[in-house]
């Protein structure tokens, strides 16, 4: 089975009112079909809880919700400990964090109807962004673009750690960046090519710089899938550069959850099973 590129997890505040919000839009397909979240504890009988603990909390709640239409999934997760809620830096993106680009054929009425599904959260008054063909606005301290192209995702950079991030992406991961054009104000843009589907960097000098404490970085402290993996070989090349740290090591089915150097946190698919 192909697993789908466009695959974004978002961590919320209010997973219910994020969920209301994104069915309002087609993202109503539940994984397994289940009828309430998963709840993962640091507890000894829950080992994946374990391994999540020291990222995200003691306790986290999760959806795992699709869209059907557009192919997209998001990953949804509510972070219920207390020490889990980092202090977020302003309001602009930290480096390693990612704007996500929902793709629906009226972006207008989409903010409207998400806007009116969960009025009790926090929203930004939607600005017109020409190049997407969209509306561009932040939900809960995430950044979304509603764009009537594919879903697609932009990674954010401060110049300060986009080498890091170059060499790692290339180099340890394998995958091509191809410069898209500077876009004019020492800002930048690169296509990352192989990994499935539209992902892009963006170097922008007003990015802050988030800690490595901080897991896996906010505003919106999220994941993101790439598929065509060679996951022995990198695996190799983590090993000798150094470069990235296995959150969930390559699995037999070619799975794998990789922490970049400038914060990422990467789902990789292995050529074999994507």
């Amino acid at each position: 089975m192909t697993e789908p590129q466009a695959h974004h997890g978002v961590t919320v505040s209010n997973l219910e009112a994020i969920t209301a919000a994104i069915a309002s839009i087609g993202f109503t397909a539940i994984e397994g079909g289940a009828s309430e979240p998963r709840i993962y504890r640091n507890e000894e009988n829950d080992p994946i809880g374990q391994m999540i603990a020291p990222i995200l909390g003691d306790e986290i709640r999760t959806w795992f919700v699709g869209n059907t239409t557009t192919g997209q999934q998001l990953d949804l997760v509510e972070l219920t400990a207390e020490r889990s809620r980092l202090e977020r830096p302003g309001d602009t993106p930290a480096q390693g964090d990612l704007t996500i680009g929902l793709s629906t054929d009226n972006p207008d009425g989409a903010y409207r109807a998400m806007r009116e599904a969960a009025p009790e959260l926090e929203w930004s008054e939607p600005e017109p962004i020409p190049e997407e063909s969209g509306l561009v606005f932040t939900l809960d301290s995430q950044r979304y673009i509603l764009t009537q192209g594919p879903p697609f995702a932009y990674i954010h950079y401060a110049r300060s750690g986009f080498a890091t991030a170059w060499r790692f992406f290339q180099r340890v991961l394998g995958y091509r960046l191809t410069s898209l054009s500077t876009l004019g104000t020492g800002d930048e843009r690169w296509s990352l090519e192989g990994g499935g589907g539209r992902v892009e960097l963006v170097v922008e000098e007003g990015t802050p710089v988030a800690t490595q404490e901080a897991g896996k970085r906010y505003l919106g402290s999220n994941h993101f899938r790439l598929l065509n993996a060679d996951l022995k070989a990198i695996a190799g090349r983590v090993e000798s550069s150094g470069s990235g740290k296995w959150f969930f090591p390559p699995n037999k089915e070619g799975f794998a959850q990789i922490i970049g150097p400038t914060g990422e946190f990467i789902e990789l698919y292995d050529h074999s099973a994507s």
